[in-house]
């Protein structure tokens, strides 16, 4: 309960009506535990829950005094949604001794003190009289008790360990009762493509999905340190501010790619109607995905996947991840080059994902020194932690740069790339850190990311889209709900389901001039 009570703290000014309703708060909180337990009534079953509520309460208390992590369904959607390597990075032989100290005081009461077994009916009748004088307590100070949730209403999220039930709970009956890999609903029957490709020379479009890259360290965008040199020599059109549809990989990655968006956000329906890629494909564009990370989240559910190859790139993938510049040289890319066809491919990188950050890039990537190289951010310096996360957008911009340098060098092929990451990153401001943190409270380095545009000159001339506009409208302040009109307007292809309102592309091209 230590992160509930310090977050209260840090809300009241220690009048004295301000520590009556603190000790009202943990009264209520005892109230309620000691009526959970006293139902039990059984010594065993006792020991055995209060032993389960303290390894949840341990855990949830761990990662928020570590990273400032709030406890609620859209992180235990994410947990549920961690791969091995990723879970490996957090789960370090620091945090087992640590968690196990804090669960040694509930060990000994488990194992070495007994509990007096009491009849049922005075088991009943102790419960009842704990709830009733908690409700009691509550009632008498509802409106402090009130005021106080309404003005934090995270503090819900940090009652522990109810936060872990009521945030698994809903995220895997609730908020996750639509499985990603369900069949999706068909939003567009019969999308066209339009007559920019009647042209015969092929199409190469591809499209990155960035991974936990922050506005704020983004050399483009204006940073101090310039973390970005390759792209800004590469003439890129660089776009200002866009804002991520949620703070995690699991929001925002299905949301970026749906018609829904951010602004009228339902995660229900997001994940029942086709993300969309099948749209593109309908079209008949030869769609692609290949992953650097913990999966598509369904986005790319009827869709061919490429998987990287480790032997086609065993300098990119000597431990159990890849670095990012393994998207491109770990496929089989003869599967990507069609002559006379238009393909987009989705990459999705590992990027910038923490806490390891400097296990993002190769040891010759280390510009900014000392970094951070314990997953234990608390442990580091906040430079070291910057130095490191900086160093992982420099990788990023040096792999961003390669790929636009690659489909420069096509022959037959007019060629294009966006990149956009999916959410940003904490990296200590106000004691947090990562990501995930409610909607309600994120911050800007949570919402904040960069996204850019790159088109060859024939890519531009075939789809008839100006530079100079196109920079133009890169001025503006953008968002994720942007991106699936706006990808369909760029590669030219009609459907019904296009919004020519969240186009940023379409005033810059010859048919709308």
């Amino acid at each position: 309960m230590f992160p509930f009570f310090s977050k209260a703290c840090s809300a009241l000014k220690f009048s004295f009506s301000d520590l009556w309703l603190l000790a009202v708060c943990a009264f209520i909180l005892f109230s309620a535990f000691f009526t959970v337990l006293r139902l039990l009534n059984h010594s065993f079953l006792i020991k055995v829950f209060s032993l389960f509520f303290t390894v949840c309460a341990a855990g949830a208390m761990y990662f928020n005094y570590q990273y400032g992590t709030i406890i609620n369904s859209e992180m235990m959607r994410n947990a549920l949604a961690t791969d091995t390597a990723e879970a490996a990075e957090l789960l370090t032989a620091k945090f087992f001794l640590e968690f196990a100290f804090l669960c040694l005081p509930q060990l000994y009461l488990t194992f070495f003190v007994p509990i007096k077994h009491s009849s049922f009916v005075r088991g009943i009748f102790q419960a009842l009289v704990g709830l009733v004088i908690g409700v009691c307590f509550l009632m008498l100070n509802f409106q402090g008790v009130s005021s106080l949730i309404r003005s934090e209403p995270v503090l819900r999220n940090l009652i522990s360990p109810v936060n872990v039930f009521s945030g698994t709970y809903k995220a895997v009956f609730k908020d996750g009762s639509t499985e990603v890999d369900a069949p999706r609903i068909v939003i567009d029957p019969k999308p066209a493509l339009g007559a920019s490709h009647k042209n015969d020379k092929g199409t190469l479009f591809i499209v990155v999905v960035g991974e936990t890259a922050r506005l704020a360290n983004w050399g483009l965008a204006g940073y101090s340190r310039d973390t970005t040199p390759q792209l800004r020599a590469r003439n890129v059109i660089p776009f200002s501010k866009t804002i991520s549809c949620g703070t995690s990989t699991d929001v925002s990655l299905p949301c970026m790619f749906s018609r829904v968006g951010r602004d009228r956000y339902d995660r229900d329906r997001i994940l029942k109607e086709e993300s969309l890629l099948p749209v593109l494909q309908r079209a008949g564009i030869n769609v692609f995905w290949v992953d650097n990370q913990s999966g598509c989240k369904g986005v790319c559910k009827g869709v061919p996947s490429l998987s990287i190859s480790k032997t086609k790139a065993p300098s990119l993938c000597s431990g159990p991840r890849c670095y990012d510049e393994a998207l491109l040289a770990g496929i089989d890319t003869s599967e990507i080059l069609k002559p006379g066809k238009t393909t987009v491919v989705f990459m999705h990188q590992l990027g910038n994902h923490g806490p390891a950050y400097s296990k993002r890039y190769p040891k010759n990537f280390e510009v900014f020194k000392p970094v951070c190289t314990d997953e234990k951010l608390n442990n580091c310096s906040r430079e070291e932690i910057v130095n490191a996360y900086d160093n992982a957008i420099l990788y990023t911009d040096h792999f961003l740069a390669g790929v636009i340098d690659w489909l420069k060098g096509l022959d037959g092929f007019d060629t294009g790339l966006l990149y956009v990451s999916d959410h940003g990153e904490s990296l200590g401001e106000n004691n947090m850190y990562l990501h995930g943190a409610p909607e309600l409270i994120a911050p800007k380095e949570q919402k904040e990311v960069p996204m850019l545009l790159w088109l060859s000159k024939g890519f531009e001339q075939k789809f008839g889209l100006n530079d100079v506009c196109l920079r133009e409208q890169a001025k503006a302040d953008t968002s994720h709900d942007q991106l699936f009109s706006s990808l369909l307007g760029i590669l030219d292809v009609k459907s019904s389901v296009y919004d020519q309102n969240k186009d940023f592309s379409a005033v810059c091209r010859k048919s709308n001039s």
